[in-house]
């Protein structure tokens, strides 16, 4: 784990981790490419370990001449949460709203997804919760509408229209692995 960041599991779609492999990889080559090209320059020979100065720039350009998975997601985060949908301002979390956060378990999502691809990306603190925040206060609403409904919970209904609502109103709901999926989209997209 990278000093400062939280290391996060993300669940996405094969597509999705094979396109975000695939830049990662890319990145990875052209930043060992440019190591090997540094230590001839140098006249180091196969056997010599790297000079700190070589590692050192190269750390310094990683984040935006390399950027790894980690970096990517990041900055997809950021930049997806500073979409209109999404930036807020949100009231911040209430005590029990914060200690909510930390439950286990399900949590109502976007139904009928296969995700089946498990990626760990380090992401900064501040991101993982502003993500948290703006998907709870996003979804709030949704989630009230699916219990006024009885569409969630022990005896919530269980007819073919009530799973169609209950679908359409999942749909609408954010989760932070959501928020991260449409970000690594845009990534891949471009």
């Amino acid at each position: 784990m990278t000093a400062g960041k939280l290391n996060t599991f993300v669940w996405l779609h094969p597509s999705q981790g094979a396109a975000l492999r695939s830049i990662a990889r890319a990145n990875a080559h052209a930043e060992a490419e440019w190591i090997a090209s540094e230590r001839e320059r140098l006249g180091i020979r196969p056997d010599e370990p790297t000079p700190e100065t070589v590692r050192l720039e190269a750390f310094a350009l990683r984040p935006g001449t390399w950027p790894t998975a980690s970096h990517l997601v990041e900055a997809g985060m950021r930049q997806r949460l500073s979409a209109p949908d999404l930036a807020g301002p949100w009231p911040p979390f209430t005590p029990d709203e914060q200690e909510s956060q930390r439950l286990s378990g399900r949590r109502p999502g976007t139904p009928n997804e296969r995700f089946t691809d498990k990626i760990a990306v380090d992401i900064a603190p501040d991101v993982i919760a502003l993500a948290q925040l703006a998907a709870y206060r996003v979804s709030q609403p949704v989630v009230a509408q699916l219990r006024a409904e009885n569409l969630i919970g022990p005896g919530a209904s269980r007819s073919r229209a009530a799973r169609a609502r209950r679908e359409e109103l999942q749909s609408q709901i954010f989760t932070v692995g959501r928020i991260a999926r449409e970000a690594i989209n845009r990534l891949t997209a471009s």
